[in-house]
């Protein structure tokens, strides 16, 4: 049995070719949204309703981190290599959790803020946590380091919306497919 190919649809790139990561599609039920992050912003188009995009200023380059934005596509979270970020669309940071560093190389410094390491070759080339969104956007989940002086445990903070660290759990949790 064969089965042919067919276009379903085509979209535009917000960022271009070359200037920044691949396109997303974040879902949740009734919403889907294209997201594209590059190293000055990150862009959100609703992929369901047409809507206009929206341009998320980035705290630090691409290769410091990854992103997920909130379902209506106005917040969007930073997880970088010495913090977790918490943006509007106006670029306002609504808050910030320090984190320990995700360089393989031992980092002891707890870095008050990114052009402080933004030169290093190890801090460019670390390892990244990661974010994620409740289909409310009420609850976001991210994956850090702890702090220097703790090692290398990883945490899942639980920020409420306003920034602030409400809950820390110290398992690492993964889904199955």
């Amino acid at each position: 049995m064969s089965i042919a190919a067919r276009l379903l649809a085509a979209v535009a790139t917000p960022l271009g070719p070359g200037r920044a990561e691949d396109l997303q599609v974040l879902s949740w039920p009734g919403r889907r949204l294209l997201v594209q992050r590059g190293d000055t912003e990150v862009v959100v188009r609703g992929l369901d309703e047409g809507g206009p995009e929206v341009r998320i200023p980035a705290p630090w380059p691409l290769r410091f981190g990854s992103v997920t934005v909130s379902p209506a596509g106005d917040v969007a979270v930073f997880a970088g290599v010495h913090a977790l970020r918490v943006v509007d669309r106006s670029g306002a940071v609504r808050g910030e959790i320090r984190h320990g560093c995700w360089s393989d190389r031992v980092c002891e410094v707890a870095h008050a803020s990114f052009a402080e390491y933004a030169d290093e070759f190890y801090h460019a080339h670390a390892d990244r946590g990661s974010a994620a969104s409740s289909p409310d956007g009420k609850l976001v989940s991210a994956h850090v380091r702890n702090g220097p002086e703790g090692g290398v445990e990883e945490e899942w903070p639980v920020p409420n919306p306003d920034g602030a660290a409400t809950e820390l759990l110290t398992a690492t949790v993964c889904n199955a497919l």
